[in-house]
C-alpha cells in the first residue's frame, strides 16, 4: 500500500494532534520497511502485501503476567548420624533438669554439675492469743512470732552452711545480765563439713543446741505452736547456742549421736567468761535392725549438759506457751536491813551446772505414737550485788534444783507424719534430688499433752540470814494441759489451733512467793497459728 493512500484512509481524522501521531507512525513504518528492504538478500521473494491490523483504541488494562513456574523439587539429605559421648557429671545429676526450681516443694538453685546447691527458705508465723484467768494477764493478740529470711546450701557435696535472721525479733532485755547479746537478730548461721555424708559431720555457729529431742526439733514442725514447758522453760530456755558439733546418723537410721563444745551463755551471746559447755545427746532405735516395720522408727535416748560458770547472767525467766511469766529472776532492789543497805541484787549462774535428759519416742506406723521427756537439773547459784554496768558482788549462795517431763500422745486422722519428715531430732539439710513433682498432701493431726514441773531454788543458811527477800526462792510447782489440732497442707502451710490449761500449785509453806502472789491458781490460754515454712 502506497503512502497516499495510507495518508487518504486517516484524512477523516478528527485533530491535528491525532494527524501528528500518525504521521509519526507512519514515519517509523516506513524507516522499517526501508531497513527490511535494505537487508533483504538477492533471490528473496517479495513480502506480500497484506493489509495492516487495525489499531486498537486506547485502554488501561495490564495484560495478564505469565504464570508463575513450578519451582524445582529440593532434595534434602539428613546429616550423618552423631554417636553420643558420655560426659561424667556428679553423681544424681541430670543435665536435661532445670537448674532453678521448686523440686518436691523445695525451692532450689544449683550449677549444671550439682557442685553448688541453694536452697532459699523462710518462716512466717502469725499468732492470735486469748487468755482467761484472774491473774494479770498479757493482752489478748495478734502477734509475728516469727519472721524469717534463710538461705541453706552445699558446696561440692561436702561443705554445707546456714544463715538466717529473724525479723519478727524483740530487743533482748539486759536486766541481770554482765554483757549484752552481740548478734540480736541472728538464728541458724553455721559452716560445717560432711565428708562421709551423714555418718559423721562437724559443724560451727549458732543453731539448736543438742539437748534433749524437742529442742532438736525445728519449730516449722513442733506439734504443739512451741516447745514444752519441760524443755522450753525448764531444760534449755536458750534453744541455741554457740559452738562447735560433731553429729551424724546411718542411713536406715538405727542410731544417732551428737557431741559439742558450747559458749554456754545462750543465743547471740559472746563466752562471757573463759568457759564452755559440754552436751550431747544420743538415741538408738532397736526395731530397725529388723527392717522395715510399724517400729522402725521407735527410739530411745538421752541427753546430758554440764558447764561451770563463773560470770554468768541469771537463769532464764520463766512462762506458759502464751509467755505469761510464773517465775521471774530480774534483779530486784532489797529493803535496806542492818546487813545489807538498799541495793539491787538479783541471783546469778554461779559454778558448773548439770542437766541431764531421758527421751522415749514411739511413733508406729507414721499414724500414730507416744512420747516421753524428762529432764533433771542442777544449777548452783549467787546472790549478788549488782551494780549499773552490770558487774556483781557475792552476798551469798543458792541453788537451783528440780525436775520436770512431759507425756504427748497423737494420731493422724488424715495423711501421716512423712508429711513434715523428721520426726527424730536430726533437724537434716536438703540435698538436691533428681527433679520430682509431688503433690501437696492433706493432714490434720490431734495430740494432747500432760506436763509437770516441779523445782526449788534455795538459799543456803549464811544467805538466807540476810533476808534479801527474793521471791523467786522456794517451790514451784506447775501442771499443764494441752490440746492441739494441726492442718498441713503439704509441709509448707499450717494452720494450728492449742488449748492450754495451767494449774499453779499455791499450797504449802515452802511455795515461792512468786506463785503464793498469784490471785488464781488457774490460767487458760486459747491459740491459733496460720503458718507457711518454705
Amino acid at each position: 500500500m502506497s503512502l497516499a493512500r495510507l495518508a487518504g484512509a486517516n484524512a477523516s481524522f478528527p485533530s491535528c494532534r491525532s494527524v501528528r501521531c500518525l504521521s509519526a507512525a507512519l514515519a517509523l513504518v516506513s524507516a522499517f520497511s526501508l531497513s527490511s528492504e535494505a537487508c533483504a538478500q538477492p533471490g528473496d521473494a517479495p513480502p506480500p502485501d497484506v493489509a495492516p491490523a487495525p489499531i486498537p483504541a486506547a485502554t488501561t488494562s495490564v495484560a495478564p503476567a505469565p504464570p508463575t513456574p513450578r519451582p524445582a523439587a529440593v532434595v534434602v539429605v539428613p546429616p550423618p548420624a552423631v554417636v553420643p559421648v558420655a560426659v561424667p557429671v556428679a553423681a544424681g545429676d541430670v543435665t536435661t533438669e532445670p537448674l532453678a526450681g521448686v523440686s518436691d516443694q523445695s525451692m532450689f538453685l544449683r550449677s549444671p554439675d550439682n557442685v553448688f546447691q541453694f536452697f532459699p527458705n523462710g518462716r512466717l508465723q502469725v499468732d492470735t492469743y486469748f487468755y482467761k484467768g484472774r491473774n494479770e494477764m498479757p493482752n489478748d493478740t495478734v502477734l509475728l512470732r516469727r519472721a524469717r529470711l534463710e538461705l541453706v546450701g552445699w558446696i561440692g557435696g561436702v561443705a554445707f552452711f546456714s544463715i538466717a535472721g529473724d525479723f519478727a525479733a524483740g530487743v533482748p532485755s539486759t536486766s541481770g545480765n554482765p554483757a549484752a547479746q552481740s548478734y540480736l537478730n541472728t538464728t541458724d548461721d553455721y559452716v560445717g563439713l560432711a565428708p562421709w555424708g551423714t555418718l559423721a559431720m562437724f559443724q560451727v555457729g549458732q543453731y539448736d543446741a543438742p539437748f534433749t529431742l524437742e529442742n532438736r526439733t525445728s519449730d516449722k514442725y513442733f506439734d504443739f505452736m512451741e516447745r514444752s514447758l519441760t524443755v522450753r522453760a525448764f531444760g534449755i530456755p536458750q534453744n541455741k547456742e554457740t559452738g562447735g558439733m560433731f553429729h551424724g546418723y546411718d542411713e536406715k537410721k538405727h542410731f544417732f549421736y551428737s557431741l559439742g563444745l558450747f559458749n554456754g551463755d545462750g543465743q547471740n551471746f559472746k563466752n562471757v567468761d573463759e568457759h564452755f559447755d559440754w552436751m550431747g545427746r544420743g538415741w538408738i532405735a532397736p526395731a530397725s535392725f529388723m527392717g522395715d516395720g510399724p517400729l522402725h522408727d521407735v527410739a530411745i535416748g538421752g541427753s546430758f549438759w554440764s558447764g561451770y560458770r563463773k560470770y554468768a547472767g541469771p537463769p532464764a525467766n520463766q512462762s506458759t506457751q502464751g509467755n505469761f511469766t510464773f517465775l521471774n529472776f530480774a534483779p530486784y532492789t532489797t529493803s535496806a536491813t542492818s546487813e545489807v543497805p538498799m541495793t539491787n541484787v538479783g541471783l546469778r549462774q554461779f559454778h558448773r551446772q548439770n542437766s541431764y535428759a531421758l527421751e522415749i519416742n514411739a511413733p508406729i506406723a507414721h499414724k500414730f505414737g507416744v512420747r516421753y521427756e524428762a529432764v533433771w537439773k542442777t544449777v548452783p547459784l549467787s546472790a549478788d550485788q549488782i551494780a549499773a554496768n552490770g558487774a556483781g558482788t557475792h552476798l551469798g549462795h543458792a541453788e537451783l534444783k528440780g525436775t520436770s517431763m512431759y507425756g504427748e500422745a497423737w494420731v493422724w486422722a488424715l495423711g501421716d507424719d512423712r508429711i513434715i519428715g523428721d520426726q527424730q531430732g536430726l533437724e537434716p539439710l536438703p540435698r538436691y534430688k533428681k527433679f520430682g513433682v509431688k503433690p501437696p498432701q492433706h493432714g490434720l493431726m490431734i495430740t494432747g499433752r500432760i506436763e509437770d514441773l516441779n523445782e526449788r531454788v534455795t538459799e543456803d543458811a549464811a544467805t538466807a540470814a540476810l533476808n534479801l527477800g527474793n521471791k523467786a526462792v522456794g517451790k514451784t510447782h506447775v501442771n499443764s494441759y494441752e490440746l492441739g489440732i494441726n492442718y498441713w497442707y503439704s509441709k509448707r502451710f499450717r494452720a494450728t489451733f492449742n488449748y492450754v490449761f495451767n494449774y499453779f500449785q499455791q499450797h504449802g509453806a515452802d511455795t515461792a512467793p512468786q506463785i503464793k502472789a498469784l490471785k488464781s491458781p488457774a490460767e487458760h490460754e486459747i491459740a491459733f497459728r496460720l503458718a507457711v515454712a518454705l
